[in-house]
């Protein structure tokens, strides 16, 4: 008995083997009917793949509300596995030599999925500017949702956790569609070692768009930065 449990044991786990070597593991339940597949490649696969356009080496114009122009250049663009949450990770980096400027952006998406849709509407940036921190949504369900609404009359406008779509937008010239905005939130110190620094609601906002990526930064003193492609 104990020997067809070890043989049993051991056709089970030399399966397993197999199934991860492949890439993906694909699990089915009888009872509902879904498929859950865990994929070991880190690929991105939702909208921040090409979040942008942003590649390592890439240049984009700026313009500051004081009048300065300046470019903000993708130093960095890094798409790994985290091992220890099994979660694909896409790091960016946007820097400017002057004025000094560094805004990093992060997600993390999910390495399984049970449906297509799953896995296209996953994924939330965040954005970090000094400090501030904004958070940005997937627009593909806003943009579904003002086509809903168009359709039938019915104001089914989706409201995302921390974004909102506010359609077309003119910046420096420039007239951009299916822009949305995030309201930000900002580090509050503590001016206290033994209590940690709180993270509170700002007027911050930052406004992007799937194709161009951040379009627009407004700060609490009312200064901004913003694309300038009409300049470029």
């Amino acid at each position: 008995m104990i020997n067809l449990y070890s043989k049993i044991l051991f056709f089970a786990c030399t399966s397993m083997a197999l199934l991860c070597s492949c890439g993906e593991i694909e699990i089915a339940s009888q009872d509902d009917g879904f498929s859950q597949k865990c994929a070991s490649s880190p690929s991105i696969n939702s909208f921040q793949k090409n979040f942008g356009g942003y590649k390592k080496g890439k240049s984009i114009p700026f313009k500051h509300s004081d009048g300065y122009l300046f470019s903000l250049a993708v130093t960095d663009w890094d798409n790994y596995m985290d091992e220890h949450s099994c979660q694909a990770k896409l790091d960016i980096l946007l820097e400017s030599a002057y004025p000094i400027y560094s805004i990093p952006l992060s997600t993390t998406a999910p390495t399984f999925y049970y449906d297509e849709s799953h896995k296209s509407y996953s994924g939330v940036f965040e954005v970090q500017f000094g400090q501030y921190l904004f958070y940005l949504d997937n627009p593909l369900p806003h943009k579904q949702a003002i086509a809903q609404k168009n359709l039938d009359g019915k104001d089914t406008i989706f409201y995302g956790p921390d974004s909102l779509y506010i359609g077309k937008m003119e910046i420096n010239g420039v007239t951009y569609d299916d822009v949305l905005v995030s309201h930000g939130r900002k580090y509050e110190p503590s001016y206290d070692i033994h209590v940690m620094d709180k993270v509170v609601l700002s007027d911050a906002k930052l406004y992007y768009q799937e194709k161009k990526g951040i379009l627009k930064i407004e700060l609490e003193d009312g200064s901004h930065i913003a694309i300038n492609e009409k300049e470029k």
